[in-house]
Parts: structure tokens; sequence; C-alpha cells
């Protein structure tokens, strides 16, 4: 997932305020939400089982406003999940491939098979290179110069999921662990950052040094190294799930599976007013 840097927004200490913007409705199983470079944003909707081959996952545009320009903008995929751009072009997270998109007009450039995989999830832009998550293989992926190999494998990704590159280090979720994990780039060593987060999916940067964190089951956390975290929403009785989310130019999105919607947050400080957090 692609993901862009908020700064300045609070001081050190505050937590931050979610304000929300609109709410789009009438998506099938939305997954990840990226946006298109052009003020808009593409959704990944799986439409069925998290790795069902039925051909129905589809990619959706969506204006800044959140209407929907084209719904069925690449269609015929099988549970799409993970998205990112690299190079003016968009890949995608399809089981066991990643989808290669042109821009904007949705053909599909290329198919690129990752052998071995057997969920994929999500994906990650660093230095030029893809990382994809294999959420039931425990390990991450990496495309460079035309082909796929293992950039790590280990027993702490069990149900890895979301992707957050940063200069240093990868930021990892993992579902099964339960964890957030930092990786870092130059040894691959693997350091706990927190725990206690089963079924961890999204993760996104919103201040300096504070992240988003959600639990598909219907939790979303602000997270701060020196602080742990902070309960932003809890829709788990509902259920409003909480996937996997995207920051940038100061406002969150949460795509929903369940109830198939995406709602989009402003980020701001404590002080300014805010609306009720309900992600319906």
């Amino acid at each position: 997932m692609l993901t862009s840097i908020v700064t300045g927004l609070c001081l050190a200490a505050q937590t931050p305020d979610f304000t929300r913007l609109w709410h789009t409705g009438g998506l099938d199983n939305p997954e990840s939400v990226i946006s298109d470079g052009r003020g808009g944003f593409v959704v990944s909707n799986v439409s069925g089982g998290g790795t069902e081959r039925n051909g129905q996952g589809y990619l959706a545009r969506l204006d800044a406003d959140g209407q929907i320009v084209v719904r069925n903008w690449v269609s015929g995929l099988n549970a799409p999940k993970g998205l990112a751009i690299l190079d003016g072009r968009f890949f995608v997270t399809d089981i066991d491939a990643v989808v290669e998109i042109a821009f904007p007009d949705g053909s599909v450039l290329a198919r690129h098979t990752v052998t071995g995989a057997n969920a994929l999830n999500d994906i990650a832009v660093h230095d030029g290179r893809l990382f994809v998550s294999d959420s039931r293989g425990s390990r991450i992926y990496v495309f460079e110069n035309g082909s796929w190999s293992i950039w790590l494998e280990d027993d702490a990704l069990d149900g890895v999921n979301g992707l957050l590159a940063e200069p240093e280090r990868l930021l990892v979720t993992t579902m099964g662990a339960g964890t957030l994990l930092a990786v870092d780039w130059a040894d691959r060593s693997l350091r706990v950052l927190a725990d206690g987060l089963p079924d961890a999916d999204g993760i996104a940067r919103a201040t300096r040094s504070g992240y988003v964190i959600s639990q598909w089951p219907g939790q979303v956390w602000f997270w701060r190294a020196d602080r742990g975290r902070e309960l932003i929403f809890d829709r788990r009785d509902e259920p409003v799930m909480m996937n996997d989310i995207f920051i940038a130019d100061g406002r969150l999105l949460i795509p929903h599976w369940e109830p198939g919607a995406v709602s989009a947050w402003r980020i701001g400080c404590p002080e300014q007013a805010s609306a009720p957090m309900t992600p319906e």
C-alpha cells in the first residue's frame, strides 16, 4: 500500500482527532485503498472469499469526495487486496500473483505469478522494489530485476498482513501473532514494537511519531512507541470491519469489508472540533 507521511499536524504529546468527511457504500468486500495520484482513489474489492478464485474481484475508482467514478475500472480479478504504485503503474495482489495495471485506462499489462505463494495480501514499494506479504506463508516476497524471491521468512510473520515502507525499516502487522514488527532493511533483523493486536491489518503513519493500526474485526488504534496505543474506533459489535487503511494529505481512509464501504476522516489536533466517530 502507498502511504504519505503527515507531518506537523499536532504537538508531539497529542493524539489527533478524526473527523468524518464522507462515507461511500455499495462496494463488494473492499480491502485496500490508495490515492490514484490525481486527487481520487482506487479501491480493491475482493467480492467473495479472501482466497476465492471466482474472477469477480475488481478495482473501483472514487473521486476526492468519495463518489464512485468507475465501479469496474479493472475487473476479472481473484480476491484482489493490497495496492501500490511504482513508475506510474498500479500493482494489486491477486492470491498468488501481482497484477500490473496501466493508468488511467485500466488495461492489464502483466500478471506476475509468485511461485509458492498461498495468500498474497499487502504490497509496499521501497527503493524501486515491490514487497508483498503472504499471509498463509509467514513470508515476505520481493520483486526486483524482473523476478520474485523470498525476502524474509520467519515464524514471527505468522499471518503477516500490512506493510509500510519507511527509509530505514519496513513496518509489518501480523494477524496470527498479533504484533507490529520492524524489519531492518540492511540486515532483515526483526523487532517487536507492539503486541496484543490479533487480526492486525493496516498500518499507516499519521503524525511525526504516531501511527494508525487497524484490526479487521472492527478496531482502529493510534500508536506511538513512547506511549503505546489508544483506541480510535471499536465497531466489532455492528460489525463494521476495519481493513487496509491509507493516509495521505491529512486524511485517513478506511475500507470496510463489511458492510461494503469506504470512509474518509480528516486528521486534526484535539482542539479542533470533531464529529462523532461512527464509521458506519
